[in-house]
């Protein structure tokens, strides 16, 4: 006989199940929006669905096809595969045009979202024209099928929540193997940083957490918080707001967080309680003398005027917490935003192009920060 569930459990129980009904729902309203023109019927066959798939598919993106690698900026690209004891992932290289191969260069790792691939996440976001102006090299891994059947990274799973292990492991040898090449290129190891979307951003979550040390910043867009998940229905509940936000141990990275206030996916509510993670692993590092304290957050509001086309930047406030005059922790809340990469382009999926620009924003928060210590070597 099952013992009676305490009234907490039940309720954290009628939580989840309500997540799962409001998600359920957007998805279905997703899909007819987007299934308005009749799609012919594929011959090919569906990929097997993998364990790591139990996260339903919410995002339905058009056509299906791949940028042209060609028309994503100047510069050129190199595909490469890493294998580690973790596991293997396929990842591509972009070199801004006119970098010297003796040059060292900051380095971005760019994590895609559910359903996207690294080229269509190269397209929406637009980080290689900031790369060609700014000459930084620019890492774009590709989440495997065979990991999770939508292509999310395994931000809600325990196995991929942890240093030395899963996909943290994979996605840190990879860029200490760019790192590590000196033949076509040169990084510069105090400038290294990670960004995503929301699964991509989780995953960019993770990482800042378990690997600090490798990272001189980080930025994410629409994501949800670090270890507030431990399977897929806890992931549901996290999305829509629900779910605990533990914090994590510090020192940190600097952090910049993009989120949109009409959201559905994820519920911008996230993005204060990502913010007050960082915050308090800030704080609790302070307290043991690791990092000077955290100031206080200091918010400004920018209603740009209407264009005549309507397609102008959307009012938005951004709130930045400084350490002795520098900005380490900076959140920006777009208004009318929903699941897209503010600014981005319409060559890619989950962009919108409206500013706020998230990618000039996250590079120059990124340009201001340095890793004093950083940790190529380990594990």
């Amino acid at each position: 006989m099952m013992p009676t569930p305490s009234p907490t459990r039940k309720a954290a129980t009628r939580s989840v199940k309500k997540a799962q009904r409001t998600v359920t729902k957007a998805a279905r309203a997703a899909t007819k929006s987007t299934t308005a023109v009749p799609r012919k019927r594929k011959s090919t066959a569906r990929p097997a669905r993998s364990s790591a798939s139990a996260l339903p598919e919410l995002w339905q993106p058009p056509g299906g096809q791949q940028p042209d690698p060609a028309s994503l900026g100047k510069g050129t690209w190199h595909q490469h595969r890493y294998t580690g004891v973790a596991g293997s992932l396929a990842y591509r290289v972009y070199i801004p045009r006119g970098l010297r191969r003796t040059t060292r260069a900051p380095l971005v790792l760019a994590l895609h979202g559910c359903t996207q691939s690294g080229l269509d996440f190269a397209a929406g976001t637009r980080w290689n024209d900031l790369a060609d102006s700014h000459q930084f090299v620019v890492v774009y891994p590709d989440q495997s099928v065979t990991h999770h059947a939508q292509r999310c990274w395994n931000w809600f799973r325990p196995g991929h929540q942890q240093r030395a292990a899963g996909e943290p492991a994979v996605l840190a040898g990879i860029v200490r193997r760019v790192v590590q090449e000196t033949t076509r290129w040169r990084i510069d190891p105090h400038r290294i940083y990670a960004t995503g979307i929301s699964a991509g951003g989780g995953m960019a979550l993770v990482l800042a957490a378990t690997y600090p040390e490798l990272f001189a910043a980080v930025g994410v867009h629409s994501a949800p918080p670090f270890h507030s998940a431990t399977g897929p229905a806890d992931a549901l509940a996290v999305m829509q707001g629900a779910g605990p936000t533990p914090t994590p141990s510090g020192p940190l990275p600097p952090l910049i967080v993009f989120q949109g206030t009409a959201d559905g996916t994820v519920r911008s509510s996230n993005a204060e309680r990502i913010v007050g993670q960082w915050s308090g692993a800030w704080t609790g590092a302070a307290d043991k003398g690791l990092r000077p304290t955290l100031g206080k957050g200091r918010q400004t509001r920018k209603d740009p005027p209407r264009t005549a086309s309507g397609n102008g930047p959307r009012p938005h406030r951004i709130t930045r917490w400084s350490v002795a005059r520098q900005v380490v922790l900076e959140l920006w809340v777009v208004e009318g935003l929903g699941h897209a990469w503010s600014g981005g382009s319409v060559q890619g999926t989950y962009s919108d192009r409206r500013g706020p620009r998230a990618s000039t924003a996250m590079w120059r928060f990124f340009a201001k920060h340095t890793a004093s210590d950083p940790g190529l070597i380990g594990r």
